[in-house]
């Protein structure tokens, strides 16, 4: 039975008195099953050049503390592998970010995006990797044991490791792009962990996310068939989320999306007229301003979609992110 005609049956049991209708008869039969999306923990280092990037020098360069396998995993069958730069002294203080990267791995993106949260917000930036430690470098296909549900576990972790350095979870949020901005709108739609999630994390950003979503029978894959588990549910989120897509993604286009579930229930959605996946790739460098209009293909083998920065709508999102943020860190009292 489907939780709307179950919850359908509960409301007319209870108008005709059949019997007690019970709040359990609302809970969510959303479940994301633990043992089936926690793939084993193998590799506890990060590889010196993911993809031929050079990532460890500017992280130096700005003061950032390089890769290491610190995060527990969810099961605690070992570490994932993260960058955690916590502002010295001031991290119970300051806002929290965590950063969850797309289908390709971390990325020069990820990187820049703690830069710019670290310049701007002051804020302790984890940078969490969910690829390197199981062996894998890249999660291209999307509907996989890689994708969401394993994504939402690792970043629970992640947020029961910044909490247990110091950091508040009422100051913590999540941003993540392409598969990691799946991974926001998955981790706050409301399942059998939200309470957890809601404790740890206050909110999320989500940019050009994957959102296909296998609802029913006619569901259509993008790649192939999927089942329910692999291509989750999304929306009747439990907590604050603002969400960026682009009219020319050709890589999480809304065509595969339920926007009436998917993006509608969003505190703020923005869709920027023209841009592509990624209009926020740091074209000009790590921590320098991007190439308005520079253009380049994906990594990805099966769907090398052009990438092209938009220095408007990277200001206009990032703007939006640092207000979000404001809005809901706990008032001065």
């Amino acid at each position: 039975m489907t939780t709307r005609l179950q919850n359908a049956f509960c409301r007319v049991a209870a108008l005709i008195a059949i019997g007690a209708a019970s709040m359990s008869c609302y809970a969510s039969d959303d479940v994301i099953p633990i043992e089936k999306f926690q793939p084993a923990i193998t590799v506890q280092f990060a590889p010196e050049r993911p993809n031929g990037w050079e990532l460890e020098r500017p992280m130096a360069a700005y003061g950032m503390n390089l890769f290491a396998a610190n995060v527990p995993s969810y099961d605690g069958r070992g570490k994932l592998i993260s960058s955690w730069s916590p502002q010295l002294g001031k991290v119970f203080d300051r806002p929290t970010v965590i950063l969850v990267h797309g289908g390709h791995g971390v990325s020069p993106a990820n990187i820049d995006m703690a830069v710019w949260l670290r310049k701007e917000l002051k804020a302790n930036v984890l940078i969490l990797d969910s690829y390197w430690s199981r062996g894998k470098s890249e999660n291209w296909l999307a509907w996989t044991e890689y994708g969401a549900n394993m994504r939402v576990l690792d970043l629970i972790a992640a947020a029961r490791f910044t909490q247990s350095q110091g950091a508040d979870p009422k100051k913590t949020f999540v941003i993540g792009g392409s598969q990691g901005g799946w991974t926001v709108l998955r981790a706050f739609s409301n399942h059998n962990l939200s309470s957890e999630v809601k404790s740890l994390l206050v909110g999320g950003a989500s940019l050009y996310p994957n959102c296909y979503v296998k609802e029913s029978i006619f569901g259509r894959s993008p790649s192939g068939t999927t089942d329910k588990q692999f291509a989750p549910p999304l929306g009747n989120y439990v907590a604050p989320v603002i969400a960026f897509t682009g009219t020319n993604d050709s890589a999480t286009p809304l065509s595969q999306c339920n926007v009436e579930k998917v993006f509608k229930g969003v505190e703020k959605w923005t869709n920027f007229e023209g841009a592509t996946h990624s209009w926020d790739s740091p074209s000009g460098g790590i921590g320098k301003p991007g190439v308005d209009g520079d253009c380049s293909k994906a990594l990805n083998k099966y769907n090398q979609f052009p990438v092209c920065r938009n220095n408007k709508y990277t200001e206009i999102m990032r703007s939006d992110i640092l207000a979000f943020v404001e809005r809901h860190l706990p008032r001065v009292q």
